[in-house]
């Protein structure tokens, strides 16, 4: 690598990582089919498990084959209604209230806190997460008290869907209807929500379909967890970020055809998505504000969302929605096909993004594949650079043979400058003919770095947006893949000290022995440190293992070099 190289590799490692702030702060961040209509489900299907007298012994929840450890006053607060409903499925464990009509607790059964609860995705509900608001604020659900139509107790929706129904009848022909169903095995329930005699109501033009409740924190790095918050939609095709905070409020509308709108924390969301038509707009409301926690000060965000609806002057109406609440894991959110897996912000991107999807989509398929077959994805992310360096391998080798050969031509180098010292247009011609003589191409030691970056793009939106590595261990200290050091004494520091030793090894072993790249041989490994030692272990530890593959190739070519010599 000469001085002409040294720039080009050093703006190379710059955009990688001043890249998405500097998109972010320029504001470039940027018809799907719908869904079909929920199957109904008769009620008369539903397996109900309560104490009461039943033609078949009732399924009690301790008989259930996953069992748990709440009980139902942890799952019930106080302050609720006696005829509150729990519902199993394999993804949830569901609480809902009569009060408002809808889920007061969603705890996902796959998913915990460090501390082993579940991870609950309505914090401190004190009504329903999804609330239907009218006349701008004037009339709202949430606190209507609904029938059901079932009694309060436990259902198991974990082999078959279960269905609820409130409904809100005024006695004068005016009716709100709420239906819920819960399906065994998929992150989201079916909402279908009904007006009858709209004109009674005094209801017009608009309502607005929000979701309530703001995320809570979920990961052990509070402030990038709320860092990661954010209100997102997808109108028109195009991912739209809802963050126009001022005086630390967001109070921002979007109006056209939107597919989908929620909110997100790191590695969960919250998505209502209409299915029988599209919303006319979208809202995001909220603050952030300083708390202090025993890492100093950081800002905290409370975030919701809304959907605008408009409906016709008849005198009623039915919209149907899916309501996502789970994981950001792309190959689930994909199957959805609309879009939702943007919900990630991985290749959205203008620019580069449609050079960085291929390639993330490419790691989040071949991964989760590797760990099926090697339950450990340190030792996957191992292989897997392994597999890189093999690939890249033919490169390697002939960004070896042209720094060796520029490093023997670097004395005729000197002697041009010295010739040409006052002249930079003959000195730049004459080291022309000379790579051209010698069959040299300075910018070939280059390559496999620059076919790393579309790929490092990608590893690193990967590794920072979805829960691939979530709580992922891999040896020793190192039990979640997913983070970084979190300061210079934390033990996941020596990671990265690792990875600044073998970059510099390698080098060491590699770069040509000039002035210049004896300054770069000890800045950029402690740069590259600086920079990574906050990103995702999985990260750093994918950078580490391919340094010091090359290694190999320093080997290989080494190897190679002296069997000419000696056939020579």
């Amino acid at each position: 690598m000469d001085k002409k190289t040294i720039p080009l590799v050093i703006l190379l490692i710059v955009i990688v990582i001043a890249y998405w702030p500097l998109m972010d702060y320029l504001g470039m961040t940027p018809k799907p089919k719908p869904e079909p209509a929920p199957t109904e489900i008769s009620d008369t299907t539903l397996q109900y498990t309560d104490t009461q007298p039943q033609q078949q012994a009732p399924q009690q929840l301790n008989d259930f084959s996953e069992p748990t450890t709440i009980s139902l006053e942890q799952i019930i607060p106080d302050s609720l209604p006696a005829d509150t409903i729990t519902v199993e499925t394999n993804k949830y464990l569901v609480t809902l209230t009569s009060l408002g009509g809808g889920p007061v607790s969603i705890l996902l059964k796959e998913y915990f806190y460090r501390t082993g609860e579940r991870i609950e995705m309505i914090p401190e509900a004190g009504t329903p997460a999804i609330d239907a608001v009218f006349g701008g604020g004037t009339f709202n659900t949430s606190r209507l008290p609904f029938n059901s139509s079932l009694a309060a107790g436990r259902y198991d929706a974990r082999t078959q869907p279960v269905t609820v129904t409130y409904t809100y009848d005024r006695g004068d022909g005016a009716r709100i209807v709420r239906r819920l169903t819960f399906f065994p095995d998929d992150y989201h329930y079916n909402l279908a929500f009904e007006v009858y005699g709209r004109e009674k109501f005094g209801f017009e033009r608009l309502y607005n379909l929000v979701w309530e409740n703001p995320l809570d924190v979920t990961e052990p790095n509070i402030a990038e967890d709320y860092q990661s918050m954010e209100v997102v939609a997808m109108m028109s095709g195009s991912r739209e970020k809802l963050d126009d905070f001022k005086d630390d409020r967001l109070n921002q509308s979007l109006s056209g055809y939107t597919t989908w709108g929620g909110v997100r924390s790191k590695y969960f969301a919250a998505v209502m998505i209409p299915l029988n038509r599209e919303a006319d707009g979208v809202f995001g409301r909220g603050f952030k504000t300083k708390i202090n926690t025993p890492d100093g000060k950081i800002e905290k965000r409370q975030l919701t969302v809304g959907l605008d609806m408009p409906f016709a002057t008849v005198s009623s109406f039915a919209d149907t929605f899916t309501v996502f609440v789970g994981p950001l894991d792309y190959p689930l959110m994909s199957e959805y096909d609309v879009d939702l897996e943007d919900m990630l912000d991985i290749g959205t991107t203008p620019v580069v993004g449609w050079i960085i999807k291929p390639f993330a989509i490419a790691v989040m398929w071949i991964l989760p594949r590797m760990y099926a077959v090697i339950p450990n994805y340190g030792m996957v992310i191992i292989i897997f650079a392994l597999l890189v360096k093999f690939i890249t391998l033919p490169l390697s080798m002939k960004s070896f043979k042209s720094m060796n050969a520029m490093k023997e031509l670097q004395p005729k180098i000197e002697e041009l400058k010295k010739k040409h010292k006052k002249d930079p247009q003959a000195l730049n011609q004459e080291m022309m003919k000379l790579y051209k003589k010698h069959g040299v191409n300075p910018m070939s030691g280059c390559l496999p770095i620059l076919l790393q970056m579309p790929l490092f793009f990608a590893l690193f939106s990967v590794f920072r947006s979805t829960i691939l590595l979530r709580d992922a261990p891999f040896i020793w200290f190192i039990n979640d893949l997913s983070r970084g050091a979190q300061s210079f004494t934390d033990p996941y520091i020596i990671l990265v000290l690792l990875m600044v030793a073998t970059q510099f090894i390698s080098q060491k072993l590699t770069m040509p022995s000039t002035q210049q790249n004896k300054a770069l041989l000890y800045i950029m490994p402690l740069f590259m440190g600086f920079i990574f030692y906050k990103f995702a272990a999985g990260l750093v530890l994918y950078w580490t293992c391919f340094s010091a593959f090359s290694l190999i190739d320093y080997f290989l070519f080494k190897r190679k070099k002296n069997l000419e010599i000696q056939t020579a």
